[in-house]
């Protein structure tokens, strides 16, 4: 069981499979402030399943992982992971959500943590990310974890927004907590 500071206790990372996509479901519609920014609209079923099946064409979802971590309320925190993307030892977090009212409490930082250890465990060297340009907080929380700007990219369209994303980056091992 993992604990975090001034929050209910949380259990994880858990491997989650499309079975869990109700559970997903129901952490992003606790997590409505960032679907309005990113999509226009609330999440939907179609969007918890397609987290486990949204990977570029050179890729295959078995090439992905997602992970959840639990609380009092479901699912806290969810987060997939790309290995060997878009090179050998290259991995690409490509979503990380934390619970609406967990939020500004250490416990994304917690989380990071976690999956960094995982992906340095599995091999991985640098991890990638990308933002939401318009999606300030998030920007400056990965920064403050030591990404640095790679490029800009987009404008991409999620439903009913465009946005253009900043890609960061971050070699991996060197600041892992003991």
């Amino acid at each position: 069981m993992m604990f975090f500071p001034n929050a209910s206790p949380s259990e994880g990372p858990f491997v989650l499979t499309e079975h869990d996509a109700g559970d997903v479901l129901d952490l992003y519609a606790r997590c409505i402030d960032y679907f309005l920014l990113q999509d226009g609209e609330p999440a939907t079923l179609a969007d918890a399943i397609e987290l486990f099946r949204d990977v570029p064409e050179e890729k295959s979802p078995v090439d992905q992982t997602v992970l959840g971590w639990r609380g009092q309320n479901g699912l806290m925190a969810v987060v997939a992971i790309l290995r060997d993307y878009p090179s050998n030892d290259v991995w690409y977090l490509g979503f990380m959500i934390v619970d609406s009212a967990a939020r500004g409490k250490g416990i994304g930082r917690a989380i990071y943590d976690a999956i960094e250890r995982w992906a340095v465990d599995r091999g991985a060297q640098e991890m990638r990310l990308a933002v939401l340009e318009v999606n300030a907080a998030a920007e400056r929380f990965w920064r403050s974890l030591g990404y640095r700007e790679l490029r800009r990219v987009g404008p991409d369209t999620f439903k009913a927004r465009s946005h253009h994303r900043v890609e960061l980056c971050r070699m991996l091992g060197s600041n892992l907590p003991a």
